[in-house]
């Protein structure tokens, strides 16, 4: 939880967002709501990070078509590197955003606090919790979906977080 310093200053609220492998979905809602927070005031307000449940990409760039989908947007994925989420760094975060029901399945056996742990799409319609889909196994469209689903869900979640630190 973002806490006041002795300065009397907040610190950033931390949010990390989740998928499977982090060079697809989590690395795009991450730079897509730091765009948006950016765009609407809120730049020093977040600590923005993405990380994979599984190990497989750890160091890698996001994906190839993930990474022009994003560029078509005005969006550089280049500088982003697979990160892996484990039991030990569990602690370092205030918020979870999972992009799927397993990725919050999985923090939540991490000992990812079941109230901070969100879905991305849970503000679209009133009490769904939709999944984010992966595109890494499909054709070309799924990313420009995947693009629009975060994009589309990114100020909720924005306008969710503002209200539980105000």
């Amino acid at each position: 939880m973002p806490h006041r310093t002795e300065s009397g200053q907040t610190t950033p609220i931390r949010v990390l967002f989740v998928c499977l492998g982090n060079i697809c979905r989590s690395p795009l809602a991450e730079y897509i709501v730091r765009q948006r927070a950016i765009e609407r005031g809120f730049s020093g307000r977040f600590h923005l990070e993405s990380a994979g449940t599984g190990d497989w990409h750890i160091g890698k760039g996001a994906d190839r078509r993930m990474q022009q989908t994003a560029a078509a947007h005005d969006i550089d994925l280049a500088p982003h590197r697979a990160s892996q989420i484990t039991r030990s760094r569990i602690g370092q975060w205030d918020w979870f955003i999972a992009m799927d029901a397993t990725n919050r399945s999985d923090l939540l056996s991490m000992g990812a606090n079941p109230d901070r742990t969100l879905m991305m799409r849970q503000f679209e319609h009133e009490g769904r919790t939709a999944d984010v889909p992966d595109p890494y196994y499909g054709g070309e469209e799924g990313f420009e979906e995947v693009f629009q689903l975060l994009r589309d869900n990114a100020d909720a979640l924005i306008d969710h977080l503002n209200r539980i630190h105000q």
